[in-house]
């Protein structure tokens, strides 16, 4: 399982080096593709068995509201079907939470990385499109299971960018869109059942479905762990120490903290140079899991 399952040989060498841009492979059909078909997905689009928070349908940039779908927290029967039908994309996330077989490869890739993963279906009808320009705040690692779609791509605009900084609905501009539409893409892959394409994080793409089936494709989004999560828990370590669970005085909030501020970091700087990193490692990895 693991990485190898979508990337064969080249997964060793992708967790050598984290890839700053897209990889292509041809993985063949493989067990993935036996055991997570497009008629599997059908099935729980036309039995509703999905829950309404995981489910997104768009259509050419534009996200359909979920009460168009949905009420009292649950699926109206045939109502993603029937979206489907009028050529939007569903969007099936975080079905590694129902199908057991995507569980098992997730916790492996999770285990591999230190990156927690979730897996999102893709269907999309042919000749459609779902959501256009954008980047992710991940890495997305896309196995092509059925149909084709066309994958281009521009090269990053901002640097790693995460979910609260940088992200692409928040930075997102007219001017960026405009540039965008009038440029030739960086890098264009056509993926076909049995391909599988590595977008790395902040890789701009506007994928769409091409020939006359339907396009279905699994991403595997691995979310990375910024050097900026690690140093978030090695300070948590601190709440152990007493003068870091004292409260702050009042008084400081009044007149602009600056005092506090530099206590704190001096604080900080002390209990980070005691620190002993092989006892703090094994604690970190330990919460991680």
């Amino acid at each position: 399982m693991s990485l190898k399952v979508l990337l064969d040989d080249l997964a060793g060498e992708v967790l050598r080096v984290w890839p700053a841009e897209p990889r292509f492979h041809h993985r063949g059909a493989t067990d993935l593709d036996r055991a997570v078909p497009l008629s599997l997905l059908d099935r729980y689009i036309d039995y509703d068995l999905l829950s309404p928070q995981y489910v997104a349908v768009v259509k050419d940039g534009t996200a359909v509201h979920p009460g168009r779908f949905s009420r009292d927290s649950k699926l109206v029967p045939g109502r993603v079907r029937d979206l489907i039908d009028e050529g939007h994309t569903a969007n099936l996330r975080e079905v590694q939470r129902s199908i057991p077989y995507l569980a098992q490869i997730t916790r492996e890739i999770e285990r591999e990385t230190g990156y927690p993963t979730y897996v999102s279906a893709i269907i999309t009808p042919p000749h459609c499109q779902g959501l256009a320009h954008h980047w992710d705040q991940f890495t997305g690692v896309v196995a092509q299971i059925a149909g084709r779609k066309r994958w281009p791509l521009w090269k990053p605009v901002v640097d790693h960018p995460m979910e609260d900084y940088l992200s692409s609905p928040r930075t997102w501009t007219p001017e960026l869109q405009q540039r965008l539409e009038s440029t030739a893409p960086d890098a264009e892959f056509e993926l076909t059942a049995g391909d599988t394409l590595v977008v790395p994080r902040g890789w701009i793409h506007s994928p769409h479905a091409i020939g006359s089936t339907t396009s279905y494709h699994l991403t595997f989004a691995l979310r990375e762990r910024p050097w900026l999560w690690l140093a978030q828990q090695l300070v948590g370590l601190a709440i152990e120490e007493l003068s870091f669970r004292a409260a702050l005085p009042p008084g400081g909030f009044a007149g602009g903290l600056e005092a506090d501020v530099r206590a704190a970091q001096a604080m900080t700087i002390d209990f980070l140079e005691r620190l002993e990193p092989a006892a703090a490692s094994a604690r970190i990895r330990a919460a991680a899991d």
